[in-house]
């Protein structure tokens, strides 16, 4: 299968939040990944630009998906009030939830990046193999 590259933008708005996913599911749907998880650990970051990136105004959430060959990266982007910059691997901070250990669990690789204005939540997925019998 081919690479594909596709980019979508709402508010960040509890609505949005499975708006974007099925937007994301429809465009992966047969490329060979865990859409569960995919779903699933998209669904933590979305929700967590909904509930804190914005606590006194509205803004955008964005959702980037790139699908090569065997990885899929799934991008959530905010302009909010940013956060501190950790890895999924790395250590935890007590104010982040259930959300690393999730995405740990889920993802190949995870990053959470402050920017000048937001925060970038960049997930990597590898393609899932075959079940065991």
């Amino acid at each position: 299968m081919g690479e594909l590259a596709a980019t979508w933008c709402l508010p960040a708005i509890p609505g949005s939040v499975p708006r974007l996913r099925r937007k994301l599911l429809d465009t992966i749907s047969g490329r060979g990944f865990d859409d569960d998880a995919v779903a699933l650990a998209t669904t933590e970051a979305l929700t967590n630009v909904v509930r804190h990136a914005y606590p006194h105004s509205q803004g955008p959430v964005t959702l980037d998906v790139k699908a090569l060959a065997d990885r899929l990266v799934v991008v959530v982007t905010d302009e909010g009030i940013g956060a501190r910059s950790f890895t999924a691997r790395g250590g935890s901070d007590r104010g982040m939830g259930m959300g690393l250990p999730l995405l740990h669990e889920l993802c190949a690789s995870a990053r959470i990046d402050p920017g000048g204005s937001g925060t970038t939540v960049t997930m990597g997925f590898s393609r899932a193999g075959p079940s065991p019998a």
